[in-house]
C-alpha cells in the first residue's frame, strides 16, 4: 500500500471520528442544513407511502370484486336453474290436481310457509348437539318444526323461548327420525350422535353400503326427503339380526349463519 493511500485512510477515519464526537448532525451550525433537507424529503416520503398504500387497496379490490362477479354468476347459474326446478314442480302440481279430481282424492299441498333465521349461538362443549336462533314465540315458532339448511336436515326445533329458539341437531344423541336410502328405499330409524349418528334396524340382508345417502322420510308426504348424511361405516355380525351402521351428517354446524324452519312436523 503506498504512502498516498495510507494517509488517504487515515484522514477519512480521523474525519469519521470527529463528526462522532462533535455530533455535527445535531450542532446549530449544521442542524438548519439537515432540518432543511428533511423537510424537502419528508413530503417525496409520505408520497411514496400514501402511493403504495393506494396500490396495495386498489390490488385488494379488485380482487374481491373479481372474486364477487365469478360468486355472482355462479348464483345467478343457481337461481335459473331453481326456477327451472319451480317451473317443473308447478306442472307436477297441476297434474296432482288433475290425477286427484279424476280419482276423487283430496291432494295435501304443503303450504304453511317457512321461516328464516339467524343462529345466535352454538353448543359450547364443540359436539354441535344444539343451536340458538333469533326466532321464537313471535314469530309462531313451534316445537317439533323440522329445520333445514339448502337441502340438508339441520334437526328440530326442541325449545321455544320469546324471541329464540333451541335447535336439537342431528349430531344430537337425543334426536331419532324416521329415516330411509335411497338405495333401499327402506324405512330405518336414525338417531343423532358426536360425531357420527347410527341408522337402526337396518337388516342383515338389507344392502346399505358405505357412501349411501340416507334421507329423512316423511310418512305424511309433508316434508321433502331432507339429507340426512352418508353411511360411514357398515359392521355385520352373524348372531345379531340386525347390521350396525354408522352415518356421517351432511350438515356442517360450525358453518352455519342462518336456517329455515319448516311449519311442519313429523
Amino acid at each position: 500500500m503506498n504512502k498516498k493511500r495510507l494517509l488517504l485512510y487515515l484522514f477519512l477515519f480521523s474525519l469519521s471520528l470527529l463528526t462522532y464526537f462533535l455530533n455535527i448532525s445535531s450542532s446549530r451550525y449544521t442542524s438548519f442544513l439537515f432540518d432543511t433537507l428533511y423537510r424537502l424529503i419528508l413530503p417525496v416520503i409520505e408520497l411514496k407511502t400514501h402511493i403504495a398504500n393506494a396500490v396495495k387497496e386498489g390490488v385488494s379490490r379488485y380482487l374481491y370484486l373479481v372474486e364477487v362477479e365469478e360468486r355472482n354468476k355462479k348464483l345467478s347459474k343457481q337461481v335459473q336453474e331453481l326456477y327451472f326446478y319451480k317451473s317443473q314442480l308447478r306442472a307436477c302440481q297441476m297434474s296432482l290436481k288433475s290425477v286427484s279430481e279424476l280419482l276423487g282424492v283430496k291432494s295435501e299441498e304443503f303450504g304453511r310457509g317457512l321461516i328464516f333465521a339467524s343462529v345466535l349461538g352454538y353448543d359450547p362443549s364443540g359436539r354441535d348437539t344444539f343451536i340458538i336462533i333469533d326466532k321464537g314465540k313471535d314469530q309462531g315458532v313451534e316445537e317439533g318444526f323440522v329445520v333445514f339448511y339448502k337441502d340438508m336436515l339441520v334437526g328440530f326445533v326442541d325449545k321455544v323461548f320469546g324471541s329464540s329458539s333451541r335447535i336439537r341437531t342431528v349430531y344430537s344423541r337425543d334426536l331419532t327420525v324416521s329415516s330411509t336410502t335411497e338405495a333401499t328405499g327402506k324405512s330405518y330409524i336414525y338417531r343423532g350422535g358426536w360425531m357420527y349418528g347410527q341408522l337402526l334396524y337396518v337388516r342383515l340382508e338389507d344392502q346399505v353400503q358405505k357412501g349411501d345417502v340416507v334421507l329423512l322420510r316423511d310418512t305424511k308426504k309433508a316434508l321433502p326427503a331432507f339429507v340426512i348424511g352418508t353411511v360411514f361405516s357398515v359392521e355385520e355380525k352373524g348372531d345379531q339380526f340386525f347390521k350396525r351402521v354408522w352415518v356421517n351428517p351432511s350438515i356442517d354446524i360450525r358453518q352455519l349463519e342462518y336456517v329455515v324452519i319448516v311449519k311442519e312436523k313429523l
